[in-house]
């Protein structure tokens, strides 16, 4: 093998990587990544923030975080709020609206409204019913 053709090759190797590597735009697009990345970062911003505004999550985006600790309701506390909601309204109220109006859990209240028959009377099924004070 002659030794000047394989100088030869080498140094055509050489020059067609240092070609690519003078047209590549690595730079252009790592700028470009990072510039998109704190666009990005904006955009979950404000969609944290307009969803903690609505008390909504959305999906693919991180639930806002909990600046305080949730609180447990005794359960004098969840009666004297049910209490309260059914004696403000003599017509019936809905298990639901119960819910929304005293700020317990649906599920609290369904249980609340199990566990107390003695004080509650509810007329209709299913969702016509309402709950009524005895």
């Amino acid at each position: 093998m002659d030794i000047t053709k394989e100088i030869e090759r080498q140094t055509q190797e050489l020059q067609k990587k240092l070609q690519r590597l003078r047209d590549n735009n690595l730079q252009e697009l790592v700028a470009k990544k990072a510039k998109l990345q704190g666009e990005l970062a904006d955009v979950e911003a404000d969609i944290a923030s307009t969803c903690k505004r609505l008390g909504i999550t959305s999906a693919g985006v991180a639930a806002p975080v909990r600046a305080e600790k949730r609180t447990r309701m005794s359960g004098d506390v969840i009666r004297a709020k049910i209490t309260e909601v059914l004696k403000a309204n003599p017509q019936g109220v809905s298990q639901i609206e119960i819910a929304k109006q005293t700020g317990v859990s649906y599920a609290s209240v369904i249980n609340f409204l199990k566990d107390n028959g003695d004080l509650i009377r509810t007329q209709g099924d299913r969702k016509s019913k309402l709950v009524f004070l005895k």
